[in-house]
């Protein structure tokens, strides 16, 4: 246990460039890593089933198994972390990647959220954000995280 909160604490501790805020409460958060533990459980019983191999009898049987479960979890964790990035609150100010000037959102309560989605390593995986408006560039642009 000692092990696991030195490294949880390292992992905190290193910056990584990116938003310093999150959008998500302690308590979301919770509830966020219990529904992944969840998911995590259900991807450990499709790979080893009730008896320990769940029909696998080949090992790229066994490897295609495991890394479409192991990318489905990375995808996931992506999208949580996507999400929970402050640039995707239509309340938080951001620069144009044009002139570099801030561009706020003027009504965030009204901002509609969009769907987008990029291709990972790992597969695609979906997050939402509010557009924005520069109006000394004149263009529409989405946040960059």
């Amino acid at each position: 246990m000692r092990w696991r909160q030195s490294f949880a604490m390292v992992i905190f501790t290193i910056d990584q460039g990116g938003s310093a805020m999150s959008r998500i409460t302690p308590r979301e958060l919770l509830k966020r890593r219990e529904e992944f533990q969840e998911e995590a459980g259900r991807a450990f019983d499709q790979m080893l089933g009730s008896d320990g191999h769940n029909g696998l009898v080949t090992f790229a049987q066994r490897e295609d198994r495991a890394c479409d479960l192991g990318d489905a979890l990375t995808r996931r964790l992506l999208e949580d972390h996507l999400e929970a990035d402050e640039s995707a609150d239509p309340g938080a100010c951001c620069d144009c990647p044009i002139c570099g000037g801030p561009v706020p959102c003027e009504e965030p309560e009204e901002a509609e959220l969009e769907k987008r989605e990029v291709q990972t390593r790992r597969g695609k995986a979906q997050f939402e954000r509010a557009a924005r408006r520069c109006s000394r560039c004149r263009r529409i642009f989405f946040p960059p995280r």
